[in-house]
């Protein structure tokens, strides 16, 4: 309530504009267009009044987007009148209202133009607005050499600069480099110009730089401090009249309380911040309050309005053309289906999500949903698609460890190059004046020496636990890859591979052993059941071999057996300790309510390194247990 009057106290300096405007026009002091026509902009009202607008933008106590037919009309007024300083100061403001319109084309038009000028007077502030709007403009732009060009021309240009022209450059730098993602730079520049905005008094910027290190210490995962940053950043917009970044404060509150399971608190931010986007109409606000607010009604199990605003995500986000958070609502969908019990429907949005993966922006938001949809295949028993899934999870997985390997260690080193700044920050914030700024830097110095070693050795033991995690990563994945899940032994590619292995160093049998009448087991108890069988027979096999002889799940109710023995006699008399431990374990199975007799049928191949390959023996194999199989089941047959 107190944010909206004193809007409307500012907004009053707009309407005395159209008053004044109103009476020169009354009293006919106006010009004509050569056509006849009256501009309503020509007839200027009064030159200080103007002025007086542009500084409430400026110093925002204005809101851009709700105030501005008031700085448009201000853009003509003084173009039409040719106050040339003022215009330029009012087009750099244009500037900054048609960015935050997400009108890009016409931002880079009407920046070609104004930059292209020859300007006569010294207004090298304004002159850095303009390119504090290109530096963004650029940030977005598929080429990032002219971007990176103008970064470093503003980098260079810092010390030639005041103290309010300094804090325009870091205010351009941080948001640079925030969406560039170079980290290191953002936290600098948005350290060095948090320090001069409260040295001048200049809310509105400390305001932008405290969000620029809450969203920097977020991506750290420093929860703790992106909360307090974020916090300030909230209160610090909250005592000025810009609605957007104030909306955005709350935004980034909002969802970094949400990743720390504080799902009320971030409600109140976000609901905060998605009535301003809906005021204004900026689909890109709107996208991401959004979504965060269904995630948590999702997380709160209120899953039909979850599922209104996820639906209403992914056209908002289709149409702001923002692929990964039109996903991210996708995937959301998918799992509120599967929650309320629809599983066709969540499957398909899973699938429609599968054909737009390119689309994803990140390897880990791809690996990230492919772990969703092996888990979704696997409910619904499309057991190819679920591992092609886990498949290409792992795939992904690899790309976003060797991406990241090495950004870790710079997050860490970074947060360590921060430390000092950011102490110098917060005694800033309780006491403005620093008398003995020498004698701090000296002491920042020897702190900085004396913690090199520490990051030294840090940054080595970080790298050596990075590797280790990767080879567990690496190893778990390979396990994932090659076990059955019901039976917890090798699947064919396991078995295939350790077979392949053997045979490359030394003599071996291959079996293939076809479990008896399986299929009416099936039919007579149950899938279940036979589940429970097939578990038996990997228990029993287990417990029956010895440890050079291994042993996978070749398909249904189909094994490979990789001894190491080539003797007929120890390979049957193996299958006949098999038969009854299988028989032993089938015996123990609550299913069966009398003893069953169960069985198998085995084709042994006995092979060398040198004259067999494995597909030739498995052939054999094959064709010995057809022939075992023909003679009446339940017998060893040895080629």
């Amino acid at each position: 309530m107190d944010r909206t009057i004193n809007t409307i106290r500012y907004s009053n300096r707009a309407w005395l504009i159209a008053l004044t405007f109103t009476l020169w026009v009354c009293t006919g002091k106006f010009s004509l267009a050569q056509d006849g026509n009256t501009n309503p902009f020509i007839g200027a009202p009064d030159y200080q009044n103007t002025q007086t607008l542009l500084s409430d933008f400026r110093q925002s106590r204005l809101d851009y987007l709700e105030n501005e037919d008031a700085l448009i009309n201000a853009f003509t007024l003084t173009k039409a009148q040719n106050w040339d300083a003022l215009h330029r100061e009012a087009a750099a403001l244009y500037s900054e209202l048609l960015f935050r319109q997400e009108k890009y084309a016409v931002l880079e038009s009407h920046l070609s133009l104004y930059l292209g000028e020859t300007n006569q007077q010294e207004q090298t502030d304004i002159d850095l607005l303009f390119l504090e709007s290109k530096l963004k403009t650029l940030s977005k732009a598929g080429d990032p050499e002219p971007g990176r060009a103008l970064a470093k021309q503003l980098e260079a240009q810092i010390p030639q600069h005041t103290s309010e022209e300094k804090i325009i450059i870091f205010r351009a730098l941080a948001y640079y480099y925030t969406d560039t993602d170079v980290l290191r730079k953002t936290l600098n520049a948005a350290l060095e110009g948090l320090e001069l905005a409260i040295k001048n008094g200049d809310i509105a910027s400390q305001g932008y730089f405290y969000r620029k290190i809450a969203d920097a210490y977020n991506y750290l995962s420093e929860k703790t401090k992106a909360i307090y940053y974020a916090k300030k950043a909230v209160d610090t917009y909250e005592n000025t009249n810009d609605g957007l970044f104030t909306a955005k404060a709350h935004w980034s509150l909002g969802n970094i309380l949400l990743e720390e399971d504080d799902t009320e608190a971030a409600l109140v931010y976000l609901n905060k911040a998605l009535d301003y986007f809906k005021k204004v109409n900026m689909r890109k606000g709107l996208a991401f309050a959004q979504y965060s607010i269904a995630s948590i009604q999702y997380l709160q199990a209120n899953y039909d309005t979850a599922l209104t605003l996820a639906k209403e995500n992914i056209e908002l986000a289709r149409a702001a053309g923002i692929d990964d958070m039109q996903l991210a609502s996708m995937i959301l969908l998918s799992n509120i289906y599967l929650k309320q019990g629809f599983l066709e429907e969540a499957e398909q949005v899973n699938d429609d999500v599968y054909s737009l993966i390119d689309k994803f922006s990140r390897s880990i938001y791809k690996a990230e949903f492919l772990s969703e949809r092996y888990k979704l295949k696997r409910e619904l028993n499309h057991i190819d698609d679920a591992f092609d899934a886990i498949e290409k999870k792992l795939f992904y997985t690899k790309k976003h460890y060797e991406a990241t390997s090495e950004s870790n260690i710079k997050a860490l080193q970074i947060k360590f190059e921060v430390k000092e700044k950011e102490d110098k920050i917060r005694k800033l914030e309780y006491q403005k004046d620093i008398s003995n700024l020498q004698a701090k830097e000296e002491y920042q110095q020897k702190i900085i020496w004396r913690l090199s070693a520490t990051i030294a050795s840090i940054l080595v033991l970080v790298v050596l636990l990075l590797f280790y995690r990767q080879a567990l990563q690496r190893k778990k994945y390979h396990r994932i890859a090659s076990t059955d899940y019901l039976t917890k032994s090798f699947n064919r590619r396991g078995i295939l591979k350790t077979a392949e292995a053997r045979l490359a160093q030394q003599d071996m049998a291959i079996a293939i052993v076809d479990l008896d009448y399986f299929k009416k087991i099936n039919d007579e108890y149950g899938h279940d059941v036979g589940d429970l069988v097939l578990i038996a027979f990997a228990n029993a096999a287990k417990d029956t071999l010895s440890n050079d002889d291994e042993f996978g799940r070749y398909g249904g109710e189909e094994w490979l057996f990789v001894l190491h023995s080539t003797d007929e006699k120890v390979i049957k008399n193996t299958f006949e300790k098999l038969a009854a431990n299988y028989q032993k374990y089938c015996n123990n199975l609550d299913a069966f309510t009398n003893n069953i007799n169960m069985t198998f049928s085995v084709g042994v191949s006995v092979g060398n390194k040198s004259n067999k390959t494995l597909d030739t023996l498995i052939k054999r194999a094959d064709s010995m247990l057809y022939e075992a199989k023909e003679n009446g089941r339940n017998q060893v047959i040895v080629n």
